[in-house]
């Protein structure tokens, strides 16, 4: 622990808003969130935002780096965040000195990695409304683990423009997705609160009914049918069944 305290540097506060590094920066820093939340995306070439995943407290960012030793990223604050900063040669020396908290860092890491390729790898196979089951679903559940594990409703600090640049949807496509979910009796989500209305259903559309995603206590209603695609159509109809 006395060695580990001897590569931390102060701690940060970046205002909401603010990047903590942006795409093609040097950057020496490797930085873990202690309260927040960062938002890490890249630009493609046609100047459309790509969101590769949210930040939560706990994650490590700034430890991957291009091949020409930048950043391949950028990193912004959705909150105001405070990271604790560290210099990257230290943590290298710290893990050869300490490898068991290296093969920690990597478990973490590589966790983190598989739970991104998750929902990135699903854009171009699922309809509109799977894409935002999955990635509401995925955030509500990481929010929840570091609140109450039984709690309906959370706060996700994202907007509709934001849940469009994760999904690779428009936010048109995505407010009117939205609206069906909504009606269908999936979700409720309005100014960054997130309420689960049927879990049963959402987690079927999402297909991520597994162990690792636990139904909190509260009471759903499964009666009503759900036909939607996210376009305005019917798609398929989950009422026990598999799409």
């Amino acid at each position: 622990m006395s060695s580990w305290a001897a590569i931390k540097r102060p701690v940060r506060t970046i205002r909401a808003g603010a990047s903590l590094f942006v795409e093609g920066d040097e950057n020496e820093m490797v930085y873990i969130v202690r309260r927040g939340w960062a938002l890490a995306s890249m630009m493609h070439e046609n100047g459309r935002r790509q969101v590769l995943r949210f930040v939560m407290p706990g994650n490590l960012v700034g430890f991957e780096r291009a091949a020409d030793g930048n950043m391949p990223c950028t990193v912004e604050a959705l909150t105001d965040l405070i990271v604790c900063p560290m210099p990257r040669h230290s943590l290298m020396r710290f893990c050869q000195q300490a490898p068991n908290v290296a093969l920690r860092m990597a478990s973490l890491l590589a966790a983190e990695t598989i739970s991104d390729w998750r929902l990135l790898g699903g854009l171009g196979t699922r309809t509109a409304a799977e894409r935002i089951a999955r990635l509401l679903l995925a955030l509500y559940n990481r929010q929840r683990q570091r609140t109450a594990p039984d709690i309906s409703d959370v706060t996700l600090p994202i907007s509709q423009v934001l849940i469009a640049d994760a999904t690779g949807l428009t936010p048109v496509h995505v407010c009117r997705t939205l609206k069906e979910m909504r009606t269908a009796g999936l979700l409720s989500f309005a100014k960054g609160h997130l309420r689960v209305l049927d879990w049963m259903r959402l987690t079927e559309l999402a297909e991520m009914s597994d162990a690792t995603t636990l139904q909190p206590s509260s009471k759903q209603d499964a009666s009503l049918p759900l036909k939607i695609d996210g376009s305005g159509g019917s798609r398929c109809k989950l009422s026990g069944s598999h799409p």
